[in-house]
């Protein structure tokens, strides 16, 4: 037997598999290689693929609109997480935070009753649509990339400005008395409205491109009166990136996640790492590990496989039986509204492709364990060490990259967030899903509670002001020769946990499923709402009236993607997607 292999304490469900015997780490081995010198880590990094490839060209503008409520607090949401990362005092960007619906109007603060309304029914939607447009006219040039991020009813507001640039254009600067004249045309979804817009547009306005669109679980109704914005669901030929987070176990009556179009999904192959395969007669519901060990279906190798025991499972029905409201059945396929209301925009679109450049938009929607604010933040305290939605945080971070958003970033915060910053930098290296897991004394570490906090990792970096005259050739030095005795070495790596740790362990955390913790949330379950359900044995989905009941969500895409941190958890904690899915659905794992 090979005298550096010695028995390793079995851990149960330990990720991924092991062996029974394996090579003990010594803390040198654990030490990072020596590599060759390279320059100093800047003070911030823009978020391009390679710097050396891509022209600085014009500024960035960046609009960042929080969810229902949300501001700077103690649970911060993952929208003003992300405005911590970036850098201010640049000329060559521009950043807007405005915070959630519920919190402000035209005339200040909101606060008491009228905050509890707005809340409520969105009354404020057109204020933050405005306010929001009102500062890029005021600060657009020629040649600036747009870049609109945010959460929930910030992430719905994003959409509709998204659609006020499209359908009527940008006005220019010091046009502030027109901004209301362009809502309102904006929002008029008539045959008039419509064409008033295209005039509108042409007379006053700039077409504009908005370059990248990032979305923390997008909810499309706000408030209680359901209402829909023109190309505030639907594609626009003016968005070149589109970037969607979503929440696998929010199953509220009113988050209903508000989808790209699934016929117009493209999606770049190389962003998708493993295909999940499944068969045509599979449950809607995934097996778990609590299931029958001889039907137990398994993940191995990244792929979903059925044991060959395992019976066709019968279609599990939804929580109540169809209710008949009206004295019918309401199929909104069938809408008249709705319909009318495609048709206009798919004329629209035809006319204006005639006349401006169209765009072609990337899209790319994943799937994240957790409920609605375990994907857009703001469900724990900003102290917790682990929590569920710093995985889509950095997803999101790293989509910016990928899509060559030009964005800035201040290092230090950025590394403070568990992204690995030398693989953003100085070239970005795309994620793959990892092959092992974390170390046993990562492990032990975790179960312990003994990892340091994140902002340790900007201080083992040097990128704190106290470490700034020392050089990364100084550090390699510390880090790799005796300088460091073995526990300084240990506390490094526990300092620079890799990302795909991060993750691992913010994977575990709790899901903080509203419908649980505060059970006033059911009052709405009892409202009725159209919800999506699929006919039996076909592959036709139709929209209907029920009472929610805590239903959770419908995914209607033949291959929906999931984070490679929800197959993780799946093996790890016997986690199962309750979701109603598509009958023929392929699920892919991306990174």
């Amino acid at each position: 037997m090979n005298g550096h292999a010695t028995n390793v304490p079995w851990r149960q469900k330990f990720y991924p598999s092991q062996t029974c015997a394996e090579q003990v780490l010594n803390y040198k081995s654990l030490a990072p290689p020596v590599e060759e010198p390279r320059p100093d880590l800047p003070p911030s990094i823009r978020a391009v693929r390679n710097p050396d490839q891509s022209s600085p060209g014009g500024r960035t503008i960046i609009i960042c609109l929080d969810g229902t409520g949300d501001q700077f607090d103690g649970d911060n949401s993952n929208v003003v997480n992300f405005v911590a990362t970036l850098k201010k005092d640049d000329p060559n960007q521009l950043t807007y935070y405005q915070s959630g619906i519920g919190t402000y109007d035209g005339r200040g603060l909101k606060s008491g009753i009228s905050a509890v309304i707005d809340m409520a029914v969105g009354s404020g939607l057109g204020t933050h649509v405005k306010d929001a447009y009102r500062f890029i006219m005021e600060n657009y040039l020629e040649g600036d990339k747009i870049c609109l991020l945010g959460f929930s009813r910030g992430a719905y507001t994003v959409r509709c400005l998204a659609g006020m640039l499209h359908k009527v254009g940008l006005l220019p600067k010091q046009n502030s008395a027109q901004v209301a004249f362009a809502y309102r045309f904006y929002r008029n979804d008539t045959a008039e409205g419509w064409k008033m817009s295209a005039e509108f547009k042409k007379t006053f306005c700039t077409n504009v491109q908005v370059h990248f669109v990032g979305l923390w679980d997008c909810v499309a109704s706000v408030g209680f009166i359901p209402r829909t914005l023109p190309f505030s669901k639907t594609p626009t030929n003016t968005i070149r990136h589109f970037r969607h987070a979503m929440a696998l176990d929010e199953h509220r009556a009113k988050f209903k996640v508000c989808q790209w179009q699934h016929q117009d999904v493209v999606v770049d192959p190389a962003k998708i790492t493993v295909k999940v395969e499944s068969r045509p007669d599979r449950p809607r519901q995934m097996p778990t590990a609590t299931s029958n060990p001889e039907q137990l279906t398994s993940l191995q190798n990244g792929v979903l496989k059925r044991s060959s025991s395992t019976p066709d499972f019968k279609l599990k029905r939804s929580l109540t039986s169809p209710i008949d409201f009206m004295g019918k059945t309401l199929k909104v396929a069938q809408d008249e509204k709705d319909q009318k209301r495609i048709r206009l925009e798919k004329q629209f679109e035809k006319d204006d492709r005639s006349v401006h450049e169209h765009i072609k938009t990337d899209t790319l929607e994943v799937w994240f364990t957790g409920a609605h604010a375990d994907v857009g933040g703001g469900a724990v305290p900003n102290e917790e060490r682990h929590m569920l939605s710093r995985i889509p945080l950095r997803w999101m971070i790293r989509q910016c990259f990928e899509c060559e958003t030009g964005i800035i970033f201040n290092t230090a915060p950025l590394a403070e967030t568990g992204i690995d910053v030398l693989t953003v930098w100085p070239i970005y290296k795309t994620p793959t899903k990892p092959v092992v897991g974390p170390s046993p004394i990562m492990v032990g570490q975790y179960e312990e509670k003994k990892l340091p906090p994140l902002r340790r990792r900007s201080t083992a970096l040097g990128l704190e002001k106290d470490y700034e005259d020392m050089g990364n050739d100084e550090k390699r030095e510390i880090i790799a020769n005796d300088i460091m005795n073995e526990a300084e070495r240990l506390q490094y790596q526990a300092d620079m946990l890799p990302e795909h740790v991060e993750d691992h362990f913010d994977a575990m955390a709790a899901i903080n499923d509203q419908l649980v913790l505060a059970k006033s949330w059911w009052v709405l379950e009892f409202w009725p709402v159209k919800v999506r359900l699929q006919k039996k044995h076909t592959e036709e989905w139709e929209k209907v009236v029920r009472w929610n009941l805590g239903r959770y969500r419908p995914i209607r895409e033949e291959e929906p993607k999931m984070h490679w941190t929800v197959q993780m958890r799946m093996n790890d904690k016997a986690y199962r997607i309750r979701n109603r899915v598509d009958i023929n659905a392929i699920w892919q794992v991306a990174t």
